[in-house]
């Protein structure tokens, strides 16, 4: 995917820098990766610790990175709570 947005077809990434390529790259993985269920708890682990350290909007800083991937998260969750024939088209649409 991420050669396809290089390329020159679309070209949608190809005036960034090596650097922010790269930083572009490894924010959007990690935002995919936050999707596995096999980390989940330690997701909930760190959202206790920043909510125990007073970590709030305005308040205590909570990283970008970990913002996108609690976002992400919840998104693909949330699925499960919606009614079972809106669930169901989504589920088997993606």
């Amino acid at each position: 995917a991420f050669e396809v947005m290089v390329g020159q077809d679309i070209g949608l990434l190809s005036g960034l820098s090596s650097d922010s390529y790269w930083d572009f790259r490894n924010t959007v993985a990690g935002c995919i990766l936050a999707t596995d269920f096999a980390k989940h708890a330690s997701y909930c682990d760190q959202v206790r610790e920043l909510a125990q350290a007073g970590a709030s909007l305005g308040s205590r800083p909570i990283p970008i990175q970990l913002e996108m991937e609690l976002i992400i998260k919840c998104a693909d969750i949330s699925n499960v709570l919606k009614p079972f024939h809106v669930a169901r088209r989504w589920a088997l649409r993606v």
